[in-house]
């Protein structure tokens, strides 16, 4: 009976070292890179996006802060939007636009376009050339 107790005590000590080591050693910052990524937005620069053209871009409004960029992006994600800050210099003002791209190539656009009517959104369609 002693030694079960004691084969008992040494695994539940040994699980005890071994989650402690995880959450400080790699796992923690692991876990803080996952919250991190949630909370993170994707920001383009133009000259980057200009090398990619999608089928279709639909803009959801284009601001001078940041902060309100994100704040717009964060709102479509939550509604399960694939949503993206286009940055772009303007006479040396730049500009940050929310959009949505497609989540891949054969992404239809009509139906984005009707939930987004339906919820009173603004928003404009961008083609291949306009983007």
């Amino acid at each position: 009976m002693k030694e079960r107790i004691i084969g008992l005590l040494t695994i539940a000590a040994l699980i005890a070292v071994v989650s402690f080591m995880y959450l400080k050693g790699d796992g923690l910052a692991e876990i803080e890179q996952r919250i991190e990524a949630r909370q993170s937005v994707t920001v383009e620069e133009s000259s980057i996006q200009s090398d990619i053209i999608y089928p279709w871009v639909i803009q959801l409004g284009a601001f001078q802060s940041m902060e309100d960029a994100k704040r717009l992006t964060k709102k479509f994600e939550r509604k399960g939007y694939n949503t993206y800050i286009s940055s772009k210099d303007f006479s040396g003002n730049k500009i940050f636009r929310v959009r949505i791209r497609p989540s891949d190539e054969d992404e239809a656009v009509d139906p984005i376009i009707r939930k987004l009517e339906r919820g009173n959104h603004e928003f404009q369609v961008l083609g291949k050339g306009q983007q």
